[in-house]
């Protein structure tokens, strides 16, 4: 929006919106006869979690909370439909094209809201501890705004804590569907301890 304007930046993020849903039509296209249920689910899925019942309005809540001390509950509500629906998307999406059971797509959606919790406490804690060029913007920030996070409610240690604890119920769930690889329990790993 910067460079752009804000006009330009929300008329580009509405083409992005559109044209995930134009790419993911075309599965229509290679699924078998079998599958066109699947695909129609995994639409239901990419259209219901970024929605209003997912990220925009987790996203809504953190803006219209800005600058207002936040209950747990209020963080919690904004973590999980603010980072952790997008995550559940993804898994959801992969276990229903993949033909996985209405449990095993479930069990992907619970892992999903684990590893966006944990991904964004983790945030929070960079925020505290990060290294500036590391992570790529100012740490200390949210305290400068005054911005309710996990941290300051929790405490730095505790929050550690449950970052291992919320990614520990992830992995455990994911260990049950990777078949030697290890791939998603990796990258979950990756993306719950970074540094940046």
């Amino acid at each position: 929006h910067i460079v752009y304007g804000e006009d330009m930046a929300i008329l580009a993020g509405d083409a992005l919106l559109n044209y995930a849903y134009e790419v993911a039509t075309k599965a229509f296209d290679l699924a078998e006869k079998d599958q066109i249920m699947n695909v129609v689910e995994a639409i239901k899925i990419l259209a219901s979690k970024p929605g209003i019942y997912g990220m925009i309005g987790g996203q809504v809540a953190d803006v219209e909370l800005e600058g207002t001390p936040l209950s747990m509950e209020q963080i919690l509500f904004i973590h999980k439909n603010k980072t952790s629906a997008l995550i559940e998307a993804c898994m959801m999406i992969g276990a229903v094209l993949a033909g996985a059971s209405k449990e095993d797509v479930l069990k992907m959606e619970e892992c999903g809201e684990y590893i966006g919790l944990a991904f964004q406490i983790q945030d929070d804690i960079l925020d505290l501890t990060g290294d500036e060029e590391e992570i790529g913007k100012p740490v200390g920030s949210d305290e400068k705004n005054h911005k309710t996070t996990y941290v300051t409610l929790k405490g730095l240690e505790r929050s550690q804590r449950d970052v291992e604890d919320i990614s520990k119920k992830a992995i455990d769930i994911l260990e049950k569907y990777d078949k030697g690889d290890c791939y998603l329990t990796n990258l979950t790993r990756f993306l719950i301890h970074r540094t940046h």
